[in-house]
């Protein structure tokens, strides 16, 4: 190969093992400089090392004729390499509105949405994106400015799952010459040059700043931090990875169970990657996990007694005795019976916008906080039971076949259907209607009537507060 920045781009897919024949990659083209360059450099390597190319292009609809000139722009361009492309138009300022994202955040979300549906509709190995040397600079130099940890220290990672950045050991200027030298056309974004966005003040005004000042290089120094960093970095993660097998006890879709002791012995620069390692595995991505969630997640897991966190997207950090499980909420089906368990204390959120907190008290606790102990209306959703008198967990659950109720204040026990029949409720509303028990025991037909079984009394020693919020003025999940 004559070309010094194609013999780098494939000596590095030689090194990884990737780009190999008869692969397809996607290509994210904008128009601009350095997505023109990487598109030739895919296409010349493609015709040598056998693998095929397809392109995919996002019209942002914010910039008007300009946004439009781009996109006839790529449609040219890939004509004359003959490949195909997949072109779309998508309105990232609504996007934006509705998720109270910057229209930069919006943007990349949509971009790399839609090339992962073309990569998975077309069946490629890779999507590839133009970030190079500079671009690795000014993320590093933002993840500062954020009070970032190592892993933002250490940016953007040139082969990140199926995404590939083959360009990032790249500067911007190696590019701009590769174009010219190659006789390259490309479009210029107007504006790249309107200081409106922190990463354009960052390129246009920081750094500039900077080296007029110290005579410094900020990009090569930060892209050489970068460098240092990444080797302590993948150390780290090859270490918790290895005791996050140690100490795993179960996995299962949506569900991680840790042994605990062995989890607050660990140092807390690997515990917290443990915490990350399980996030990733319950919700297929590390994004949306930050520090103040791993701290508080390390926080429930070093107490003593049973401890709860929520972390983003509903993941739940129950830790019980000697074992720390980590979750995502349940997918309901309705038709499945609902069954959840309910930690104690704890505050859970059920589907279809159902709350739970369960908390104990002493007895002097709960007089001073409420001043008497007094048995709630039966129709009331907050109820409260002497918690010495459970044996087993408690769950919130459904109904089964069989299940026997002792009604507060009444003679014995009698079938739960019977209790329904008494009270004229409707079989459609029956099986809409929330359970706490105690295995087969029930303690509350919640909304109707508690357990005579599980009453204060006088000999009563510690209390179980349960309260059930229920937006909406029924109980259907």
């Amino acid at each position: 190969m004559d070309d010094k920045l194609l013999e780098r781009v494939n000596s590095w897919a030689e090194q990884y093992g990737i780009l190999k024949e008869g692969t397809l990659v996607v290509v994210g083209v904008s128009g601009g400089a350095d997505s023109v360059c990487l598109l030739d450099i895919m296409c010349r390597l493609g015709n040598t090392r056998g693998f095929s190319v397809i392109a995919v292009h996002v019209n942002h609809m914010l910039r008007g004729n300009e946004a439009d000139e781009d996109e006839a722009f790529v449609r040219e361009l890939c004509g004359k390499y003959r490949i195909p492309l997949k072109v779309f138009r998508e309105d990232v300022a609504a996007f934006a509105g509705r998720n109270n994202y910057s229209l930069e955040e919006a943007g990349r979300i949509i971009r790399y949405e839609k090339m992962k549906e073309v990569m998975e509709e077309q069946g490629a190995s890779y999507i590839a994106v133009a970030h190079h040397r500079d671009d690795q600079a000014e993320t590093v130099f933002l993840n500062i400015l954020r009070g970032t940890g190592l892993d933002g220290l250490c940016g953007m990672s040139d082969i990140n799952g199926r995404i590939i950045r083959p360009l990032l050991t790249s500067g911007k200027d190696e590019i701009l010459e590769y174009v010219k030298r190659n006789g390259l056309t490309y479009r210029t974004d107007s504006t790249n040059y309107e200081n409106t966005y922190l990463r354009n003040i960052i390129r246009n005004v920081i750094f500039p700043e900077i080296k007029r000042h110290t005579g410094t290089d900020i990009t090569a120094k930060l892209f050489r931090m970068h460098e240092l960093l990444r080797n302590d970095r993948d150390f780290l993660n090859r270490y918790a990875e290895e005791k996050f097998s140690e100490i795993l006890l179960f996995k299962e879709n949506g569900r991680i169970v840790l042994r605990r002791d062995k989890l607050t012995e660990l140092h807390p620069a690997v515990s917290g990657r443990v915490i990350r390692i399980a996030w990733e595995k319950i919700t297929g991505s590390r994004q949306g996990l930050e520090s103040v969630h791993v701290n508080a997640a390390l926080s429930a897991v070093s107490k003593e007694g049973n401890r709860t966190a929520e972390l983003p997207k509903r993941i739940k950090v129950i830790s019980e005795y000697d074992r720390v499980e980590i979750s995502a909420p349940k997918k309901y089906d309705e038709n499945e019976p609902v069954f959840f368990r309910v930690p104690v204390p704890s505050v859970m959120e059920l589907p279809n916008r159902v709350r739970i907190e369960a908390k104990l008290y002493t007895r002097e606790e709960y007089v001073r906080k409420f001043g008497e102990i007094k048995k709630a209306r039966e129709n009331s959703l907050t109820q409260i039971f002497d918690y010495g008198k459970i044996k087993e967990g408690i769950y919130i659950r459904g109904r089964r076949p069989g299940d026997l109720f002792h009604p507060y204040n009444s003679k014995g026990k009698k079938k739960l259907k019977d209790f329904f029949i008494d009270l004229k409720i409707p079989k459609k509303t029956r099986e809409n209607i929330l359970l706490l028990a105690e295995g087969k025991n029930i303690i509350w037909v919640v909304g109707y009537r508690t357990s005579d079984n599980y009453k204060i009394e006088d000999s009563t020693e510690t209390i179980l507060y349960v309260n059930i919020t229920i937006q909406g003025n029924n109980f259907e999940f």
